[in-house]
């Protein structure tokens, strides 16, 4: 999906926005096993805590926020979330989500454009499931992001898809035919892979 893909999702078409999401796992209709959805995002993001040491006191910025269903878990385990997105849909999304929560402050952001974060403030950068949609460019310049806003010491956590989570689990002979199909498509034509 390209950047522009994300930044239109339309707020009222959840349907859309949690398969932009999670993919086709939880069927046709995903938006009536939100329940599901919000269970496995929460069990993940716990893990990615785990992986990633987010301690109590730490100040995590989450890049790629979604619809906040790991923001939450994030929430638990630190100080202060910061959680950012470039979709306006899914931010409000995430913003009703977490509504109960008093440690989680939301920001729309431009494609890696970091700068209404303050100069090393963030203990953690925590970034799931969202490097495998950018491009190279892109992962460079968050990186030049991530210097500035980390503080001394401080940490990335990101996590990237492999061809089981992009694809489900089918066979590898069509894992690797659909994988270089979109390869070759964003090749040809990068601003219209969805």
């Amino acid at each position: 999906m390209s950047t522009q893909a994300w930044v239109r999702l339309d707020k009222e078409d959840i349907r859309k926005m949690l398969v932009s999401l999670v993919g086709d796992r939880f069927g046709e209709r995903p938006e009536e096993r939100l329940d599901d959805i919000r269970e496995e995002r929460a069990r993940y993001a716990k893990k990615f805590i785990r992986l990633a040491s987010i301690k109590p006191s730490d100040h995590v910025l989450e890049l790629g926020s979604g619809c906040g269903f790991g923001t939450g878990a994030l929430a638990a385990g630190a100080k202060q979330v910061t959680a950012c997105d470039i979709s306006p849909a899914y931010l409000e999304f995430a913003r009703q989500e977490c509504a109960s929560l008093e440690n989680v402050q939301f920001l729309e952001i431009s494609s890696h454009d970091l700068s209404a974060i303050e100069n090393q403030s963030i203990d953690v950068v925590a970034s799931m499931a969202v490097f495998i949609h950018l491009n190279l460019y892109d992962i460079h310049l968050y990186f030049q992001e991530f210097r500035r806003v980390l503080k001394p010491g401080g940490r990335v956590a990101i996590d990237f898809a492999d061809m089981n989570r992009l694809f489900g689990r089918i066979s590898r002979l069509g894992q690797d035919d659909l994988f270089l199909s979109h390869a070759e498509f964003y090749r040809n034509d990068p601003s219209n892979l969805h």
